[in-house]
Formats: C-alpha cells, sequence, structure tokens
C-alpha cells in the first residue's frame, strides 16, 4: 500500500473515531471536495482493490468505494447554494433585527404616549381640584354666575364678586394667620383686646375701604373671660358690626366667627360661650350683609373639647389647633368669594 493511501486511512479512521461524526445525519457526514479534487473517484492512482476484509472473509472491493463513502464532490449548484443559504441566513438576521427595533421603537413611543396622557390628566385634575377648590360644608350651597358667586347658608343668600378684597380683625387667637391665608387684603391681630377696645380703637381702619369687601370678626373670648354676659357680648358685637358698616354705600359684609371653647373654662363660662354661639347665630340672621361662621364646632367632639389643639395653658390654640381654623376660614372664603 502507498504512503498516500496509508495517510489516508488513518484520516478516514481519525474522522470515524470522532463520536461528533457518527452523530451527524449520513448525509451531512461526507466531507464535500470542489471539482479540483474529482478525479480521485477514478484514477487508477488513487484506485487499490481489496480480495478479502478485515476478517478474512474473501470480498471484491476498491477503495474507490471507501472514497465514495467518506467523500463528496460539491457541485456549482451546491456552493451557489450554500452561498444562497448564507445570504438568505443573514437578509432573515437583519429582517428579524429590524422587526425588534421596530417592535422597540414603538413600545417606546407607546410607553411616551402613556407618560404625556397620564401627565395630562394629572394636570388637568389639580386645576380641577383647584377650580373647585375644598367642597363646602353642610348647609352651604353655591353657585357660579360669571364673575358672581351665589353664596347661601342658614337662608341668606349672598350675591358677591368674585376675589373682592379681604380684611381680618381678630384677637390673638388667630395670631399667624397671614402666613397660612397670605392673600388677605390686611390682617389686623390685637392680642388681648375686647370687642368694646375694637370698637373704639380698630373700627376705624374700615372706614378707608372702598367698594365690596368682606370683613371677617374674630373676637370675643376675652369679653367672655372678664365675666360679660351673653347678651352683653352680643350687644357689643352688633354695634362693633354697626361700625364697620357704617358709611359705606356698597355692602361691607360681616363674617362674625364663633367664640372658642378653652381648656380653662368652668361651668359657668362654658355656658357663657355657649349661648353667646346661639346668639350670635340669632344675631347674623336678621343682620344684613352679615354671616356667622361656627368656628367653636371644630374644638368639640361629642361636646368635650379637643385637647390635641390648645397649648399646655389651655388657653391658646397650638399648632394643630391654628391649621384646624386656618382651613376652615380659608374653605370658607373659597366658597363666599373665590378667595385663594
Amino acid at each position: 500500500m502507498s504512503s498516500n493511501k496509508k495517510g489516508g486511512d488513518e484520516r478516514f479512521l481519525r474522522v470515524q473515531k470522532d463520536p461528533r461524526f457518527w452523530e451527524m445525519p449520513e448525509r451531512e457526514r461526507k466531507i464535500k471536495i470542489d471539482k479540483r479534487f474529482q478525479s480521485m473517484f477514478h484514477d487508477k492512482r488513487f484506485t487499490e482493490k481489496y480480495t478479502v476484509n478485515k476478517r478474512g472473509r474473501p470480498i471484491n472491493q476498491t477503495s474507490t468505494e471507501d472514497l465514495k463513502r467518506f467523500y463528496n464532490v460539491s457541485s456549482s449548484e451546491d456552493e451557489d447554494d450554500d452561498e444562497e443559504g448564507v445570504k438568505s441566513k443573514k437578509k432573515k438576521e437583519v429582517k428579524e433585527e429590524l422587526v425588534k427595533v421596530e417592535i422597540e421603537v414603538k413600545v417606546e413611543k407607546e410607553v411616551k404616549v402613556e407618560k404625556e396622557v397620564k401627565v395630562e390628566k394629572e394636570v388637568k385634575e389639580s386645576k380641577d381640584v383647584k377650580a373647585e377648590g375644598p367642597p363646602p360644608e353642610r348647609g352651604v350651597r353655591v353657585i357660579e354666575e360669571d364673575e358672581l358667586v351665589r353664596y347661601t347658608a342658614a337662608e341668606k343668600t349672598f350675591t358677591v364678586r368674585k376675589g373682592l378684597p379681604v380684611y381680618l380683625l381678630t384677637a390673638s387667637i388667630c395670631q399667624g394667620v397671614e402666613e397660612q391665608i397670605p392673600h388677605l387684603t390686611a390682617a389686623y391681630v390685637h392680642p388681648d383686646t375686647f370687642l368694646a377696645r375694637s370698637l373704639e380703637q380698630h373700627a376705624w381702619k374700615f372706614d378707608r375701604v372702598t367698594g365690596e369687601a368682606l370683613v371677617v370678626v374674630h373676637i370675643g373670648t376675652d369679653d367672655v373671660a372678664s365675666g360679660l354676659s351673653p347678651a352683653a357680648i352680643v350687644g357689643q358685637m352688633e354695634a362693633l358690626i354697626d361700625r364697620i358698616q357704617h358709611g359705606h354705600a356698597e355692602p361691607l359684609y360681616v363674617a362674625v366667627c364663633s367664640i372658642l371653647p378653652r381648656l380653662v373654662d368652668n361651668q359657668r363660662t362654658m355656658g357663657t360661650v355657649r349661648d353667646t354661639n346661639r346668639r350670635f347665630h340669632e344675631l347674623c340672621r336678621r343682620k344684613k350683609d352679615t354671616i356667622h361662621l361656627p368656628t367653636g364646632k371644630l374644638f368639640l367632639h361629642h361636646r368635650q373639647i379637643i385637647q390635641n389643639y390648645f397649648t399646655g395653658d389651655g388657653v391658646h390654640l397650638n399648632v394643630e389647633g391654628k391649621k384646624v381654623l386656618f382651613n376652615y376660614l380659608k374653605t370658607f372664603l373659597w366658597h363666599f368669594c373665590k378667595h385663594s
């Protein structure tokens, strides 16, 4: 046997011993060679005749059959098919990549649109909340008509201009109100003041008010502590209202706040507070352009004073108590005249 044949057989054996070779389909086990080497299938130099097999049995076989078993001549069509297969595979991969990119772009657009819609919805909802404001308290009806507001409470209807000036006349109970209700036209805070003192010393300030306006009065706690009777307190409040509204051609509305109960109140002063607030309500019902604000109920729970709203001395409101009071006033101002 020639050395070329021997080397070829060794290569055949190595290929056969590789387990990967037998895992392949029979058609794919053959090694493809191009036409330059096709002569080995019919050239006698590559042909050797076998008379016996490896077991000594007689056979009639040549090495050409072994060559055909392990080698296959690739035609030009096969090569073209291979090239086309590679090209089609690349095209398929490119197409799949393009589809993937298109899907990602589409998803990004959808996410972007969803975010924009969500933002627009949140902005719209925030605008709607701002436009509507907090809900009015029970028994109050509010109707907007162009630049006017119809506010109905306690069987009285007020038709007022939106955004009219708002003034506050109060004792130390509303200290710091300017920070919580910043758009007040003016806040006159006078600690330890009485109704009589406010009538003499502070009411004149409203003589300078021109046009339609609203004055919120929150005074009377010190009058109760001084021992005045409910009738006397209500009489002085009526005198203060008349003085504030005197001489104004256009309506000068007055909102009278209830006297707040305090932790230091005894049975007598608590009775005075309840009776006075009841009389305030009746006073405001019969007086023109006057409304009563029942702020005292904010600090009671089942007729018991809420201790968490007061400082340790039991007289002054703490931060939480002032927040409750000021939020009530802001809600009233919003519905009464759209004051923000």
